[in-house]
């Protein structure tokens, strides 16, 4: 329900002083990208406040470092995944089905999208990935290894949520805490937001990003 004020930014590559997943994970499952050379990318201004994070994380945490997992999705790459989710999610409750009777199971598209956004091509209500402004991000070590957050990203399940280890108390709930909370710290710092279900997604300028900061509109619309 919030309007979407386009203001033109552009979509350009990411620089290659962030470390990146590689391969790309969709890309490695079949996404339909056209080419892997085009897959990182984000809008300009989200670039230029993610570059301050990056130097931001080190006076933090010099021991850490950013690893990009994913950025804009074009929509059939954002409906390939969705569908592959809802497949995965039938086959974990061992409902056979395909995507073409998706509307009755209601439940299950239901959980999908509460990490997943469905792949609409009305220009009112875009996915998050596709306006350029969302990316999914974590911390590596300084030599750029993953780093165990508590649940894996894409993970469909409560540990995913953002405070999820908050009141949970041994060394390794406490270690998963610190590191998301530094992550949303750090990235809240040049206002990001956070996506309410998944540590790893943050987004600038898309409904979301508009919405959690009562703003009237957002600023960045499907590319």
């Amino acid at each position: 329900e919030i309007p979407i004020e386009e203001n033109k930014d552009k979509l350009i590559a990411i620089p290659n002083c962030f470390k990146f997943i590689c391969p790309h994970p969709y890309y490695d499952l079949g996404a339909p990208y056209k080419e892997e050379e085009s897959i990182w990318k984000l809008r300009e201004e989200v670039i230029k406040r993610l570059l301050k994070v990056n130097d931001y994380l080190k006076l933090k945490n010099n021991s850490f470092s950013l690893l990009i997992y994913d950025s804009w999705r074009p929509i059939k790459v954002q409906e390939f995944m969705f569908n592959r989710a809802f497949c995965l999610e039938c086959k974990r409750l061992d409902i056979e089905v395909s995507v073409k009777d998706m509307d009755r199971y209601p439940k299950v598209k239901r959980k999908v999208e509460k990490f997943w956004a469905c792949p609409s091509l009305d220009e009112k209500c875009p996915p998050p990935h596709s306006t350029g402004g969302a990316l999914d991000i974590t911390l590596a070590d300084k030599y750029g290894n993953i780093l165990d957050m508590g649940s894996n990203i894409d993970q469909m399940d409560e540990k995913s949520k953002p405070d999820f280890y908050k009141n949970i108390e041994s060394d390794k709930a406490n270690m998963w805490n610190y590191r998301r909370n530094l992550l949303k710290e750090i990235m809240v710092e040049f206002e990001f937001v956070q996506h309410p279900n998944e540590w790893w997604h943050f987004s600038y300028g898309d409904q979301l990003w508009a919405w959690k900061n009562n703003k009237s509109n957002a600023i960045y619309g499907r590319i």
